[in-house]
């Protein structure tokens, strides 16, 4: 038992000397894989009118990197049909029913989430969602990943940010869920970790002032990250020590 106690001992010295007090998932394409969703919900639509959508085109339209109306209307101006409203409320529809449903964990990223809430008393930190999405998606999410209560906090970028006022948005990527989060829970960002999948996020992260780890997913690979602290491919091989003794690392470079 002597070891045990030494391993819990020295990640919480990592943990300290890293100085992180709180680590903020994303949930859509960090946690739990939606895109696929989004994709097949505005195909159904588009189906329901006697037209189709590749995923090909979907991803060409996400790729712009708007909001989804954005989107919706660049898919509707391709099919060739003046379609935008009702392809956003019927793919709305099909979405939350796939929701209900449940979509594939992004199984290394939960597992991670996971080892570190089992050790979050031990290493003195908060484990908290940050979401773009409404807050019954995301509760909706966690309820199958079965993970809701392990954190201490949930936040909706759609639903929680009433308080901020901004001409262009306050969702991802602007920084303000993360700015809130870290209000409530009482840390700085220099003591905040955030781990998202896209650029919007990641940037909504950086610009929080927190360090920021992109961890892209096949939808988001693409996806420009070079303003991220920290980019990787998964979780699969990195344990807890590993994780603060990087970022401990990555605080100490000049450049960072």
């Amino acid at each position: 038992m002597r070891w045990v106690a030494l391993l819990i001992l020295l990640m919480n010295m990592t943990a300290s000397f890293a100085g992180v007090k709180a680590v903020l998932f994303d949930c859509d394409g960090t946690l739990v894989d939606t895109e696929y969703g989004h994709y097949l919900g505005l195909k159904l639509a588009l189906n329901e009118l006697g037209s189709d959508l590749t995923f090909d085109d979907y991803s060409q339209c996400v790729d712009v990197g708007n909001p989804g109306g954005t989107s919706a209307q660049l898919i509707a101006e391709k099919s060739g049909i003046d379609c935008t409203d009702f392809l956003l409320e019927r793919k709305r529809e099909h979405y939350v029913r796939l929701c209900k449903a449940g979509f594939p964990p992004l199984i290394q990223t939960v597992n991670f989430l996971k080892t570190l809430a089992s050790e979050k008393e031990s290493l003195g930190i908060k484990i908290g969602v940050c979401s773009a999405a409404n807050k019954e998606e995301i509760f909706a999410h966690l309820k199958h990943l079965q993970i809701e209560h392990l954190l201490d906090m949930v936040l909706s970028g759609s639903d929680d940010l009433d308080d901020y006022t901004d001409p262009e948005g306050v969702n991802k990527p602007k920084p303000y869920i993360y700015l809130h989060a870290m209000k409530l829970l009482g840390v700085a960002p220099e003591e905040t970790v955030v781990i998202e999948d896209s650029r919007a996020g990641s940037l909504a992260g950086v610009s929080a002032g927190c360090f920021t780890i992109a961890i892209p997913n096949d939808h988001t690979r693409h996806h420009d990250f070079s303003h991220s602290h920290w980019q990787l491919d998964s979780f699969a091989e990195l344990d807890i020590q590993s994780f603060f003794q990087t970022i401990v690392k990555m605080k100490a470079n000049p450049k960072f």
